[in-house]
């Protein structure tokens, strides 16, 4: 499948059984593809995509930019922007790597390709490289173990 950053992905049962972590946001509602995930490509390794997954349950997550905001006076890893006319919040604190391999299908409304604004992919990219960066440096605000998941994808890709 050929992945497009700005876009939003629905990722296969496959993808989910092979890296086995408990961490992930996984699909749900009897394999209807809950949640999707924005994708953007990895700065360092050409095929390896980053997934990040989206939320429709917005006031839950600006409660938590709230509370963090209050004790680190910024918060990063929690994106809320406009998708599809709704407000989703784009949970960078739950990414993870995945290859197009284990991308399922393009995510649609009514049958037409949604894409994410160029300003808040914008937003969206730079948040998640800064919390990448600081993930590299030892800081835990990713939740799946991204490190293991990310040198199976590289195993997968070198196949």
């Amino acid at each position: 499948m050929n992945v497009l950053v700005g876009k939003s992905y629905h990722i296969s049962d496959a993808f989910f059984t092979l890296v086995n972590d408990s961490n992930l946001m996984t699909n749900k509602d009897g394999g209807r593809y809950r949640p999707h995930f924005f994708f953007f490509a990895d700065p360092t390794t050409q095929g390896i995509f980053w997934a990040i997954p989206q939320s429709s349950k917005v006031a839950k997550y600006r409660k938590i930019i709230q509370e963090k905001q209050a004790k680190y006076g910024k918060c990063n890893t929690i994106v809320i922007g406009s998708f599809g006319g709704k407000d989703s919040a784009f949970l960078i604190q739950n990414m993870f790597p995945v290859i197009a391999k284990y991308v399922d299908h393009e995510h649609t409304i009514a049958g037409v390709s949604v894409n994410v604004h160029a300003g808040l992919t914008k937003k969206i990219i730079s948040n998640a490289k800064a919390v990448l960066s600081l993930h590299k440096r030892g800081y835990k605000i990713i939740y799946p173990d991204v490190n293991r998941i990310y040198n199976i994808m590289l195993n997968e890709l070198s196949k």
